[in-house]
């Protein structure tokens, strides 16, 4: 199973319609076993992915000593629900507990998306732990280089403290909701990119466009709207998915 962590820990950057696009490319084929793991309290993404198969809460993974999924063809929904609120207090049982939960499920599934809080804490932190690969969506509208260079810290913390020095794949900051005709935003990404540096960017951008919002608002894919304004949306979505695909099947550094 390759696990993918789609964070940033600022709300408003596009972080779930990302997540939830990528289980929906990842499906698509027929028969791949997603596994989607809603770990926002908030439960967006939950919502977004309700028609799919429900295959238990996402907390259990946190606090049933027993806890079990069985995968299947599509998508399956560990759903965000109130008993998250009480993880990150019990850090130091909790992120012990989801660790060995989750190796249990690699035999199960194909691939894994996790959702993740806009907060630092123990679901951020056991998201990283059991991760292969991480993905950054950002807001070039209000980005912050000191956000990215916390989260960078964050993921160097959990390499070394709980991987054992095993490397996470960072795939990239992707702008997100990117307003091409703003010459602040384009400013923007040129000094993200300048002072970033190139490694750290993801190959692409999301357009701010209205087909995604649609999409989330019916729970299909864009690309799979019939609208006309969506059609530009849904070949820009499927370039980056296709990407993140891609090298999410490359070697695992360890």
């Amino acid at each position: 199973m390759r696990t993918i962590v789609v964070n940033n820990q600022k709300g408003g950057v596009g972080k779930t319609t990302v997540a939830v696009h990528l289980a929906w490319f990842l499906a698509e084929e027929g028969y791949s076993r997603v596994l989607f793991i809603d770990l926002d309290a908030q439960g967006n993404a939950s919502s977004v992915l309700s028609d799919e198969r429900q295959a238990g809460l996402s907390s259990g993974l946190f606090i049933d000593p027993n806890f079990s999924v069985t995968g299947e063809a599509g998508i399956n929904v560990l759903a965000a629900d109130e008993k998250l609120n009480i993880i990150d207090p019990q850090m130091a049982v909790a992120v012990p507990a989801m660790a060995k939960a989750f190796a249990k499920l690699g035999a199960e599934f194909d691939y894994c998306v996790i959702d993740t809080p806009p907060a630092w804490g123990a679901r951020n932190y056991a998201a990283l732990l059991v991760t292969d690969f991480v993905l950054s969506p950002i807001d070039l509208e209000s980005f912050a280089l000191q956000g990215v260079a916390t989260l960078r810290k964050q993921i160097r913390l959990v390499e070394e403290q709980g991987r054992k020095g095993r490397k996470v794949g960072f795939l990239g900051l992707l702008p997100s909701r990117f307003v091409s005709n703003s010459p602040r935003q384009r400013e923007n990404l040129k000094a993200l990119v300048t002072q970033a540096g190139t490694s750290l960017m993801f190959e692409g951008v999301l357009t701010q466009r209205q087909g995604y919002a649609e999409a989330v608002a019916v729970k299909t894919p864009v690309w799979k709207l019939k609208k006309t304004s969506a059609q530009e949306a849904g070949r820009e979505a499927r370039s980056v998915l296709t990407t993140v695909k891609s090298r999410m099947a490359a070697p695992i550094v360890a």
